[in-house]
């Protein structure tokens, strides 16, 4: 072998190895980004639950087994996030509508919606969530 032969195949493994590199240095950016994205929602899922301990939630008029004493108005809270994280606007919507509610002295949101969501249908905006509910007391 000269070395006209051995620089060429020297090139060849320097590319494949600038290749493989670039690809496990995307593969791990991609991994920690999906490590963030479950480590956000997590965080999500706990200051959600902390607020459960304090306010109830239903899609219904009533609370299961409480009777509702006062109505204290509409409460809407939107959630967004970039394109394909649904889940985290959803998180972020319920969030603040339980927020919105409890600053206004509610023991429950009643009446849990999507707005402008028809049954069944996909969201018309993908990455953005309405929640609309009505804060109540309820009765002791």
């Amino acid at each position: 072998m000269n070395l006209d032969t051995i620089l060429g195949h020297l090139g060849a493994v320097i590319l494949i190895t600038v290749f493989v590199g670039l690809v496990y240095a995307l593969a791990l950016r991609e991994s920690r980004k999906v490590r963030a994205r479950k480590a956000f929602l997590e965080a999500l899922d706990e200051e959600i639950g902390a607020l459960r301990q304090k306010i109830a939630i239903a899609t219904t008029p009533e609370v299961p087994g409480k009777q509702v004493a006062k109505e204290l108005g509409t409460v809407t809270a939107e959630g967004a996030a970039g394109a394909g994280f649904q889940r985290v606007a959803e998180k972020r919507a319920l969030l603040g509508l339980m927020q919105r509610a409890l600053s206004l002295g509610a023991d429950a949101v009643v009446n849990v919606r999507h707005e402008g969501l028809a049954p069944g249908k996909a969201p018309l905006k993908i990455g953005k969530v309405t929640l609309v509910g009505t804060a109540v007391k309820l009765a002791e």
